[in-house]
């Protein structure tokens, strides 16, 4: 844990450390994969590798799609002569790297990565498409984070997705130029390719698991809902994210654009005008006036995230109504694994951890959730008096703000989201609740936070992939069993649509909410803080949007 709390410390040791892990990554692939492994696809020959050291194959940055204009929707996936070598593992989406001070990736980025097992003597082979998080304007299918070894060993095939981020992917202009959500519409072109294609590495196209982590989550919860997504997959994962995650959605899609535009030297707020600016300016120019200091501002980067896209202005709109409104829609009836991580709000308290109580009231307005609305400012401060006594009465500024942002931001969305899931009497929904916390969760060691008991945002990945910075460390015997459980859950899960264990009996109800907690003796529980969860319940019924 030292190495990672002193490495952490220093913005210059963080990119030691990625640069190392990214040469780590280069030399284990020279060393141990062969090229042996020739597929042709539709759109031409690829040639994959057998990667020895993880015993997987591995068919890497392969175009599922094409950029033909920016704020489009993606175009036919490109064809090629010759054979394409599939070995771009790490392909990214146009993004400001904070680790690295600089803008990162490309605008044709829509690629996706295939791993199956070594041997296909049992074809055909259930399918899990992975969509990563980020908030919709960083992340990518990078196999230095994403490398699927532990779910491939279960005999399935891992799909994972890049998608188009920031304004390149959500731009919102309320015209049929920037009609917004062209991200989403990335990620539907990746699961048709996948419906196309993925019998050719001995998947089968019938048995597909739509899984993502927070911005992911998002992205699965609103493809569920949408009749676009229907017969593209079957059973689903959602891991910390859901419609109402507040930061994750945009009410008022012009202003944030107006907002960047300002920082490109421009005043406006017109759609038309501000079309042209984000047409005529460089990619790197968009990306580093995206950028923002998250300093006492958590929410500060997200600009460009799902809206509400016009029937007038858009040939295939996605969204047409509010995440409170899409939460009444029944979507897909397929079975769902639903859940989130005891202590998810570290990942945005670390912004706040020299702050004071009344510094932090004086800027509260700033951390509302955006899918509360007020009449007028007495109600506004009616509510923030009343979260001032329920979370930070007797608990540290940090302690609090860790309960708030867990609860606001990610438990009570899902709550609310795993409710309207069981209005489908037939549906099969698995509710987790993850507290493990040991070396593994990285996440909570990349903030300011590193010694803070509990699992923070997105540390649950770390049982499920396996990261290159982890893979010369074997697990300790408590991890392997985390590992073992969470891959055996998960691919079961893609398997069959139930999720079996021979250690516990992971059950659902329609009638009452059961959650399997996921720590060093996993088993059955009710909701997680009912008191947290009731408050929120009465608050919603106070402000919350219709």
């Amino acid at each position: 844990m030292t190495v990672f709390i002193t490495m952490k410390k220093s913005i210059v040791m963080q990119f030691l450390f990625i640069s190392l892990s990214y040469i780590f990554e280069e030399a284990t692939s020279a060393i141990f994969t062969s090229n042996s492994d020739t597929i042709t696809l539709p759109q031409g020959t690829i040639k994959g590798s057998y990667d020895w050291f993880n015993n997987q194959r591995k068919f890497l940055g392969i175009p599922y799609a094409s950029v033909t204009d920016r704020f489009q929707e993606p175009g036919s996936p490109p064809v090629w002569n010759g054979t394409l070598i599939a070995n771009r593992g790490n392909v990214m989406c146009n993004q400001y790297a904070k680790i690295l001070e600089t803008t990162v990736g490309q605008e044709d980025c829509l690629v996706l990565n295939v791993y199956t097992p070594p041997s296909l003597e049992h074809e055909p082979f259930p399918v899990m498409v992975f969509i990563h998080g980020g908030g919709f304007y960083s992340g990518s299918n990078t196999e230095l984070i994403y490398n699927p070894k532990f779910l491939v060993k279960e005999k399935v095939i891992v799909v994972t997705v890049n998608y188009r981020l920031g304004a390149f992917g959500f731009l919102c202009l309320g015209l049929p130029e920037a009609p917004g959500n062209v991200g989403l519409k990335d990620q539907i072109a990746a699961l048709k390719w996948v419906q196309n294609n993925i019998a050719y590495f001995g998947g089968d196209p019938n048995s597909v698991t739509l899984f993502g982590e927070s911005a992911g989550a998002v992205s699965v919860h609103l493809l569920l809902l949408t009749d676009s997504a229907n017969g593209l997959f079957h059973r689903v994962i959602l891991q910390s994210g859901s419609v109402l995650m507040p930061h994750n959605f945009s009410y008022r899609p012009i202003k944030s654009a107006s907002n960047v535009a300002s920082r490109l030297g421009y005043n406006t707020s017109d759609p038309t005008e501000l079309l042209k600016i984000f047409r005529n300016s460089t990619a790197n120019d968009i990306v580093k006036a995206s950028n923002a200091d998250q300093s006492n501002n958590a929410f500060a980067p997200y600009f460009f995230t799902p809206c509400v896209e016009s029937n007038l202005t858009s040939q295939k709109p996605l969204i047409t109504e509010q995440p409170t409104q899409l939460l009444h829609k029944l979507g897909l009836n397929v079975s769902i694994i639903i859940g989130f991580n005891d202590r998810e709000g570290i990942y945005w308290a670390t912004h706040y951890v020299s702050q004071t109580l009344d510094k932090l009231i004086a800027i509260f307005d700033s951390i509302i959730p955006n899918y509360l609305l007020f009449e007028d400012d007495n109600d506004k401060t009616t509510f923030i008096d009343d979260v001032v006594n329920f979370y930070f009465r007797n608990r540290t500024v940090t302690d609090g703000l860790i309960a708030y942002f867990t609860d606001c931001l990610v438990a009570y969305p899902l709550l609310v989201s795993c409710e309207s899931f069981l209005r489908i009497p037939t549906r099969a929904v698995y509710n987790y609740y993850f507290k493990y916390d040991s070396f593994r969760n990285l996440n909570k060691f990349l903030t300011r936070l590193p010694t803070t008991p509990g699992a923070c945002h997105g540390d649950e990945l770390l049982y499920i992939f396996q990261p290159v910075v982890l893979s010369l460390l074997p697990p300790t015997s408590n991890d392997a069993a985390i590992i073992n459980s969470m891959t055996t859950f998960w691919t079961n899960f893609a398997k069959t649509g139930i999720t079996t264990n021979s250690m516990v009996s992971w059950r659902y109800s329609a009638e009452q909410l059961e959650f399997l907690e996921i720590d060093k003796e996993i088993k059955m529980r009710t909701l997680p803080n009912e008191d947290r969860m009731n408050f929120w319940r009465e608050t919603f019924k106070k402000y919350g949007r219709k």
